[in-house]
């Protein structure tokens, strides 16, 4: 073995982590590391969403708020799946109900959601886990970026990261076992800069077809 290998199997193993609530899929990500290279100790089974103090004694050792450099999530979306519980909901800012006054303008922090789709929720959650000026990516359903509904959380995006990239992906990129229209958003955690530029991109192909054939 190369000390290529032997540092490439190193750093997958210190310094990658993953986290899903779904055991399956928590094993067949283990697997796949295993026949790519390593980084299995670092995957584990909890809900992500939960409060950290509940998380098990394995995720606690692995996985703590502000630590990561980088973090990629295509987290599950939608109201049909929504996230219930006061202990969940009051860990954030957007699991509250927010009004915008109609004077000033500004977005103002309300009561406590009885729920919430669980990808607003992962926005915030994924900014916690970041250190100060680490960078996520984020599929979020189209809607989220231009539902008027939702511009509390662009608002608290603005406030809190910069936006550096918004990449619309064609209705095929999730098929076939999905047809959610969806963009990539990818932002960086810390308080921005007054003015930046944002890139902004179509993609036109990406994915499969509806028979599950790969589109080039």
């Amino acid at each position: 073995q190369s000390e290529i290998d032997k540092e490439r199997q190193k750093v997958a193993s210190e310094k990658f982590r993953g986290i899903d609530k779904d055991y399956f899929l928590s094993k067949v990500t283990k697997a796949y590391m295993t026949l790519i290279g390593d980084g299995t100790s670092g995957v584990v089974c909890d809900d992500s969403l939960e409060t950290p103090n509940s998380w098990n004694e394995l995720t606690r050792q692995k996985i703590q708020l502000g630590k990561f450099d980088v973090l990629l999530t295509n987290p599950p979306f939608g109201s049909k799946i929504p996230v219930r519980g006061e202990e969940k909901l009051k860990q954030f800012e957007l699991g509250h109900k927010w009004k915008q006054d109609k004077k000033t303008g500004k977005w103002e922090k309300g009561k406590l959601k009885d729920k919430e789709a669980p990808q607003i929720l992962f926005i915030e959650r994924c900014l916690q886990l970041l250190k100060n000026g680490g960078k996520m990516a984020i599929v979020l359903p189209e809607g989220t970026f231009g539902n008027p509904s939702d511009r509390y959380i662009w608002d608290y995006l603005l406030k809190n990261t910069m936006i550096e990239a918004i990449i619309s992906t064609p209705a095929e990129t999730f098929q076939p076992n999905t047809h959610f229209k969806t963009s990539i958003l990818v932002l960086r955690k810390g308080k921005p800069i007054t003015d930046y530029k944002i890139f902004m991109s179509i993609a036109n192909t990406c994915g499969h077809n509806k028979n599950g054939k790969e589109i080039y």
